[in-house]
């Protein structure tokens, strides 16, 4: 979960915000959730997360956190072995495309596009997109610049639903679910 509260499930069960063990580990994985499409350099990593370090402390930070993120993801993975989840290659890290990973930001978005395409079921699709955004992306990153343009974007998307519903609701005459 990235809307109005970060919250992430190994299987069934939620890992705490002191499951972490680092608060750099749970800013990686979101950085990296945030940059899913795209895969970033060590060293831009390294930028985002510890931007006053000089880049050899950076790189040792980055080292010590992306090991602790291994284990907080995949706590039975043995050391040495593909994670599930992350791909490197040489300096780029990425999530792993086909990953076993759902995130209610992916299917906000999606709900939202086909949504606001006329068709029969333009408006559930628009109330479960509207339903599924429980606020900012990431809030507990809200003053991190890596966040803030899918931030943004999600924000413009989700006031477009709303506002494509509504205009749903008032053409049917639903004038209490448009308010």
């Amino acid at each position: 979960e990235t809307l109005g509260n970060f919250q992430v499930k190994r299987g069934s069960d939620v890992i705490p915000s002191n499951g972490w063990r680092r608060e750099k580990s749970r800013q990686l994985f979101q950085l990296l959730v945030t940059y899913r499409q795209y895969p970033l350099d060590r060293d831009q990593i390294c930028e985002h997360l510890w931007p006053e370090a000089d880049l050899a402390t950076a790189q040792r930070n980055f080292k010590i956190t992306l090991n602790t993120l291994y284990q907080v993801l995949e706590p039975d993975r043995d050391p040495g072995k593909d994670s599930a989840f992350i791909v490197r290659d040489g300096t780029t890290y990425t999530l792993r495309l086909h990953a076993d990973l759902w995130l209610d930001s992916d299917q906000f978005v999606r709900l939202t596009r086909d949504g606001i395409k006329p068709t029969s079921s333009s408006m559930k699709l628009l109330e479960s997109a509207v339903n599924l955004y429980h606020g900012d992306y990431l809030p507990d990153s809200l003053y991190e610049p890596w966040a803030a343009e899918e931030r943004e974007r999600l924000a413009t998307l989700f006031l477009e639903a709303a506002d494509k519903l509504c205009e749903l609701y008032l053409g049917e005459n639903r004038f209490n679910e448009a308010i």
